[in-house]
């Protein structure tokens, strides 16, 4: 049975390499992390798990510092341009950031950029709230 949940189409445009992606789709050999590192699958590849770890929650905290609403907007915006031309994406991204500007949060950025200080974000409401 094929993928069937679109990996297979977005796979190709990831790797942008017919020959690795047909080898590794249909070899369905293990991708060892020095190579997944060498073709940017992955953007560091650490010694232990622990190392590993420690990496990941301070990268997660670094993330979870931020707006909630730039964040999302971000992945949305990164998501939506692998799969649509640039200027497709940049009509997109005008339209995106133009309803973001209705929100708190650049306001809360702002203030505290002047006040040197780190600013506080609110957490995006759940979807049951929406």
């Amino acid at each position: 049975m094929a993928a069937d949940v679109g990996g297979l189409q977005r796979f190709p445009k990831v790797v942008g390499n017919q020959s690795l992606v047909r080898e590794l789709c249909l070899s369905a050999r293990k991708l060892h992390a020095d190579e997944a590192y060498q073709l940017g699958f992955v953007s560091r590849v650490c010694v232990d798990k622990e190392t590993m770890m420690a990496e990941a929650l301070e990268l997660a905290s670094q993330i979870a510092s931020k707006s909630p609403v730039a964040t999302h907007g971000i992945k949305r915006l990164l998501n939506y341009s692998r799969d649509h031309t640039v200027d497709d994406s940049l009509e997109y991204a005008i339209a995106w950031n133009l309803s973001m500007l209705q929100g708190d949060d650049m306001k809360a950025a702002a203030i505290a950029l002047l006040q040197k200080q780190t600013p506080v974000f609110p957490s995006l409401p759940s979807k049951a709230k929406l």
